[in-house]
């Protein structure tokens, strides 16, 4: 028989939540900048007529856009995830934490 016992958390390490924030964030940039290279292969052929030319033109700002968009992304998502982090733990140390009940096995 399982025993629950609870825990109880009055903070967290600010740097590991912002690290997490940021590579959710790049994640999301990466598919943002694939779809948008995409999009701009498809009006670079539209636009030359020429699906070799447009298919070159588009993946050459795709392929920036793929690599500079999840950067920015996690940029702004570890400043995002170090404000939050910062926050909960002002907010969990005044109140009195989060109990957590974990279930030994």
């Amino acid at each position: 028989m399982a025993t629950k016992t609870n825990k109880r958390i009055n903070g967290v390490k600010t740097s590991t939540w912002a690290m997490f924030q940021g590579v959710f964030f790049g994640i999301l940039g990466l598919g943002v900048a694939i779809l948008h290279s995409l999009r701009t292969t498809v009006e670079y052929t539209e636009q030359t007529n020429s699906v070799l030319s447009g298919f070159a033109f588009g993946l050459a700002t795709g392929i920036v856009s793929i690599l500079v968009l999840p950067l920015i992304y996690f940029g702004f998502g570890w400043i995002i995830g170090y404000v939050q982090g910062f926050i909960f733990n002002v907010i969990a140390e005044t109140s009195g934490g989060i109990v957590v009940r974990i279930d030994n096995e």
